[in-house]
């Protein structure tokens, strides 16, 4: 039951099994820097969309990826071993080469990884929180053991974790105030069992969005809940500034909304749901989500620009650089596990 439910989580819809990867029948990671048929031709002379790793079974999918620079890019995720068990998974990405990195023992699954002010966290299934201290990774309690989907937040001595199954669980969302982490208190949430995702423009503006369309705010002082007039999940969000935030989500049809400073407005689009969102300086948008969909959104638009993909697995989160350089990592996450896992790539 757990393992169908996690698999209805990372958007249960996409193509066959036999149109994803053969990444399953491989002895281990497979790098590549050659895109598959048709991923070479884009549209406006950009460049291509391209595999930068493949990972088998005994590796699992890719969650979220994060860097501080094109050169110095990370990767999480991991693989279910059981209906109550999991292995996490870390990967960076020198400028050349994607290279598995060692963690804690006992590390479950990982669902996400955020930086800031040289500071490395990860979060993930069980309650795991692990921060980079120094050359390793140490886990951190949260005193949770509910899923953690994401983490973000303005300083190192400032960030909130969000997480819930998105079925039974109430939400969760917790505080990191350079020491440890805590619960935050929240306003009635109604029927929606879980947190995905938390992202803002700084320590007075934070957004977190989950099941059945919830959407809070929080003002520096108090969360609030913001009405998107949706009961859609929302599953990423991101954004460039208090009026500009984005949310992504849907499961048989992607799903985006936006917030402008004073409303949520949203619509449904004729494609595959969207799991990941990361927003440009100007406003512009990169989405992925399921069967591989790539697409572009200009700033303030809810028109996408479909780009060419070098993969149908299901991508999960993507992350860019002003540069141009693009990432985005999933799997086959539509489906039961052992899940494998794809990294894509784009130079600037």
């Amino acid at each position: 039951m757990r393992l169908a439910v996690l698999a209805a989580l990372f958007l249960a819809c996409s193509g066959p099994a036999s149109e994803t990867s053969d990444a399953s029948s491989s002895g281990g990671p497979v790098s590549s820097t050659t895109p598959t048929t048709g991923a070479s031709e884009t549209s406006g002379g950009e460049a291509a969309w391209e595999i930068g790793l493949q990972l088998d079974g005994d590796h699992g999918a890719l969650l979220s990826v994060w860097g501080a620079a094109p050169d110095d890019v990370y990767a999480v995720g991991g693989q279910l071993t059981s209906a109550t068990s999991s292995v996490g998974a870390l990967y960076h990405f020198d400028g050349v080469a994607w290279t598995q990195q060692a963690l804690p023992a006992d590390t479950p699954m990982l669902h996400w990884v955020f930086g800031v002010e040289g500071e490395l966290w990860a979060v993930g299934r069980d309650g795991t929180a692990l921060r980079r201290a120094g050359d390793a990774w140490v886990a951190t309690a949260t005193g949770v053991t509910e899923i953690l989907w994401g983490v973000w937040g303005p300083g190192k001595d400032l960030l909130w974790t969000v997480g819930g199954d998105g079925v039974d669980d109430a939400p969760v969302l917790l505080r990191w105030d350079g020491a440890a982490w805590a619960p935050e208190l929240l306003p009635a949430t109604g029927d929606s069992t879980g947190l995905f995702k938390v992202w803002g423009s700084g320590a007075a503006d934070v957004t977190a969005v989950g099941d059945r369309g919830l959407a809070l705010h929080h003002d520096g002082a108090a969360w609030t809940v913001q009405d998107t007039h949706d009961l859609a999940d929302l599953i990423s969000v991101w954004g460039h500034g208090p009026g500009e935030h984005l949310a992504v989500g849907g499961r048989a049809n992607g799903r985006v909304a936006r917030w402008d400073g004073a409303a949520w407005t949203g619509e449904t689009l004729a494609v595959p749901g969207l799991s990941g969102v990361w927003m440009a300086a100007d406003g512009s948008a990169t989405v992925v989500g399921m069967q591989g969909t790539i697409a572009e959104l200009a700033p303030g638009s809810m028109v996408l620009q479909p780009q060419v993909s070098p993969t149908y697995l299901l991508l999960h989160a993507v992350f860019g650089f002003a540069d141009g350089t693009r990432f985005a990592v999933g799997g086959s996450l539509a489906g039961p596990p052992p899940y494998v896992g794809v990294i894509v790539q784009r130079g600037p």
